[in-house]
């Protein structure tokens, strides 16, 4: 699993939460994603793509992009997350 944090501009209430949920979530390979509000950060985990993540956003109206400084995703292994089996 994979984890893709993006930087989504235009969300400035909890509605719009709700819709970048809602626009995310269905998608194919999406296990998991928070939103934060009060930076503008999606986090999804999951194997989807970035690029149809944004693409999907962008057809809701929230235009999104790779959020700057964002490591590049991590595969997560079995077990404690540490790696080490």
């Amino acid at each position: 699993m994979t984890s893709i944090e993006l930087k989504v501009s235009g969300m400035t209430c909890g509605a719009c939460v709700r819709h970048v949920n809602s626009a995310l979530q269905p998608l194919a390979g999406v296990e998991r994603v928070d939103v934060d509000l009060a930076t503008g950060l999606v986090r999804i985990d999951g194997t989807a793509d970035s690029a149809t993540l944004i693409a999907t956003l962008d057809e809701a109206g929230y235009p999104a992009q790779i959020a700057t400084g964002s490591p590049a995703p991590a595969v997560r292994k079995t077990g404690c997350g540490c790696g080490c089996n």
